[in-house]
């Protein structure tokens, strides 16, 4: 229902390490997609990319998404 204010998170921190530099990766989203950025060396990389390595506030995070944003 358009109109009404829904609590979305924009940003969620994972416990997923970044591959180039070891920092922790923030899954973020945007009105059009969602990527993860790590906090050390600010990389955005593709969520697919983590998909297999999904922890429990990746997961929380992606159930509040549009599946076409993915």
């Amino acid at each position: 229902m358009w109109g009404l204010s829904y609590s979305r998170a924009r940003k969620a921190e994972t416990t997923i390490e970044c591959r180039e530099c070891a920092g922790k990766l923030n899954a973020e989203r945007t009105c059009h997609e969602v990527y993860l950025r790590c906090t050390k060396c600010d990389k955005v990389t593709d969520v697919q990319d983590y998909i297999h390595e999904m922890d429990d506030a990746l997961e929380s995070f992606m159930e509040n998404v549009f599946c076409d944003r993915v």
